[in-house]
């Protein structure tokens, strides 16, 4: 089940500190993709 899915359909069951594992795994990833996006226009 996709993160999406999951925060749409199963709220109440989600579980806050998985979410900030998430984000914290994911953030530097999407923040140099941001900056290379930036940097390209």
């Amino acid at each position: 089940m996709s993160d999406m899915n999951v925060l749409v359909h199963d709220y109440f069951d989600i579980d806050a500190e998985e979410i900030f594992k998430i984000c914290k795994h994911n953030a530097p990833q999407l923040l140099n993709t941001v900056k290379q996006m930036l940097e390209k226009m």
